[in-house]
């Protein structure tokens, strides 16, 4: 089985952009020798597309580990442990909820891709 991992090109790539790239390729399994293919466009053998690294077996790639704060583990529990207990009526959870998942999202998201595009608006109750 082979796993890609692809980069469209933009007029502008930044050298973050190409940081998040090659970052995803090697918690694939991607080496320093891994070629990057150039993925022309269709009908178009001058037009360069995209950029693509092939790692083939995937599965020797070391699982990436996730630590998160006890505060944050804290925090979800209590939000699941409402959940559960409701018996349906999750109004009271969903403020806490909201905040929770933002905080997972700071947490994980951040340390890999460097940002965190994902904000979670809050809803008017």
């Amino acid at each position: 089985m082979n796993l890609s991992v692809e980069l469209e090109r933009e007029p502008d790539l930044t050298v973050s952009q190409w940081e998040r790239f090659l970052g995803q390729a090697r918690r694939a399994g991607a080496s320093g020798d891994t070629p990057v293919a150039e993925v022309m466009s269709t009908g178009s053998d001058d037009i360069i597309n995209s950029y693509r690294v092939e790692i083939r077996d995937p599965v020797k790639a070391a699982p990436e580990q996730v630590t998160l704060p006890a505060v944050l583990v804290q925090d979800m529990l209590n939000v699941v442990t409402e959940v559960a207990k409701s018996d349906g009526n999750v109004r009271d959870a969903v403020e806490m909820a909201q905040r929770v998942a933002q905080a997972a999202y700071d947490n994980l998201l951040t340390p890999v891709l460097g940002l965190n595009d994902y904000w979670i608006e809050p809803t008017d109750g």
